[in-house]
């Protein structure tokens, strides 16, 4: 359900993940996740550190 949402509301999504992870991401990187929150959760873990199940707990907040 949340990779559906995270698609819809691509920009208000990108926006939420921008204010969270700021520079960190690239948006060419997150365009490359776009709707599969598998695979963003990857890649903020692999450019943060931060574990993925905060990564999670962060974007369900958001989405």
């Amino acid at each position: 359900m949340a990779t559906k949402q995270m698609e819809e509301s691509w920009q208000r999504t990108k926006e939420h993940i921008r204010k969270i992870w700021g520079d960190a991401l690239m948006d060419h990187e997150l365009e490359s996740v776009r709707g599969d929150l598998q695979a963003m959760i990857a890649l903020v873990h692999r450019k943060t550190g931060q574990s993925r199940s905060e990564i999670l707990q962060k974007l369900e907040a958001i989405l």
